[in-house]
């Protein structure tokens, strides 16, 4: 269910009046940037925590300079934006919040220059996540790279590669795509980031094998780290070891921590949720809800 106002443009409007024309660039070319990020009701304290809600808006800065989108507003009024749109709609559940910047013109050029920005913020109900384990396939469509796309910054149109990959895992039986590098290494999920236990620690692919920073994948690093004394290795991760991993999981603001069992048809570890795997699952999720007050510098309270 979505909700009745919408943040558009500099102002909060009713959900029928945000809209753009047909022939608006972004539409047209998918130029524009996005993020994605969460909002966990805890109603023992009757408060919605948005988890690091800095951290995201830095990062849809950081894609809206690579894209020429200047948009004028800095970190701390975009938090505050969106607090206060959490409180015009009296949101009081889990859900998830779209930002969106992008180019307002109706030019049919392809380019990024000379351009007028919009912005517009609103709500969806919680992730898409529908089974708590997921059987993944390694994809034949190749990660966009830095010298195409570059994997770093969140555009609207680099989700045509996840788009690709994703419906194809799923037109063959699976339910996530994995994507690789064009030199073989395995880099991130069609959404989300990648780890992989082996011999007791924790690996997942560099920056430099095409994923995303993840803000989630961050996270789980530093509560792999620190709560839980794993070694964390960022390197290289050749297709034929994530056969043999003891357990592989995927990150994200939307599937949270989420288990892989099998990929390829090659059942990973015991072909069920990892113990790893499920205590970093279950601190991730103490964390979001603000029962965790180690790390409640990672939650804006829109209530309190």
């Amino acid at each position: 269910m979505m909700m009745e106002y919408i943040y558009f443009n500099g102002r909060f409007v009713p959900e029928g009046e945000a809209k753009i024309s047909v022939k608006n660039k972004t539409f047209n070319y998918g130029l524009g940037a996005i993020e994605g990020i969460r909002g966990y009701w805890n109603e023992e304290q009757q408060e919605l925590f948005l988890f690091r809600l800095e951290d995201h808006y830095k990062r849809l800065l950081n894609s809206c300079k690579v894209l020429f989108i200047a948009i004028p507003y800095t970190v701390k009024e975009l938090c505050e934006i969106t607090v206060e749109l959490m409180k015009i709609n009296k949101v009081k559940r889990d859900i998830s919040i779209r930002p969106i910047a992008f180019i307002n013109l109706p030019s049919l050029r392809p380019d990024l220059f000379e351009t007028e920005y919009g912005l517009t913020i609103f709500i969806e109900e919680t992730s898409y996540v529908v089974k708590p384990a997921v059987n993944a396939l390694i994809s034949s469509w190749l990660r966009i790279e830095n010298s195409t796309i570059p994997p770093t910054v969140k555009s609207i149109g680099g989700y045509l590669n996840s788009a690709l990959a994703y419906s194809q895992a799923v037109a063959e039986g699976s339910d996530e795509a994995i994507f690789v590098t064009r030199e073989g290494n395995i880099s991130e999920a069609s959404t989300n980031n990648l780890f992989m236990m082996k011999k007791g620690e924790l690996f997942t692919p560099p920056l430099a094998d095409n994923i995303l920073e993840g803000i989630t994948r961050d996270t789980i690093m530093k509560i792999a780290e620190k709560d839980y004394s794993l070694n964390v290795h960022e390197m290289s991760i050749a297709r034929s070891e994530l056969y043999f991993a003891e357990e592989i999981f995927l990150t994200g603001t939307a599937v949270e921590v989420l288990p892989v069992i099998s990929v390829d048809k090659r059942k990973i570890g015991t072909g069920e949720a990892g113990p790893i795997t499920t205590q970093l699952q279950r601190a991730y999720l103490q964390i979001v809800m603000g029962k965790n007050a180690k790390y409640r510098e990672f939650l804006t309270p829109v209530y309190g």
